[in-house]
């Protein structure tokens, strides 16, 4: 079954700085809470789309399921978690 056609992911690094700038009043426990609410709102909407659907994103041609789709963020956090691990290391 074909899907939608997904906006496109935005360019990483003004989106990080955007995030900073959002993020800078911002308690260590909130963030995180925000985190985990906004990943867990991100779980239930994917399994909410049934399992044969496949969809793309900005217009390219490559299909996504719900579950590549998930991948893409579970490698996207375990990048930053080890940017975080580092950091506490090195301090």
């Amino acid at each position: 079954m074909e899907g939608a056609d997904l906006p496109k992911f935005p360019e990483h690094d003004k989106h990080n700085k955007e995030a900073m700038t959002f993020l800078k009043n911002n308690s260590v426990k909130s963030i995180i809470d925000s985190f985990v609410v906004t990943r867990k709102e991100l779980k239930d909407r994917i399994s909410s789309v049934d399992e044969n659907i496949r969809f793309t994103i900005g217009g390219g041609k490559r299909q996504f399921s719900g579950e590549s789709f998930i991948n893409i963020f579970i490698k996207h956090d375990t990048h930053h978690l080890k940017q975080i691990n580092e950091k506490l290391h090195n301090q």
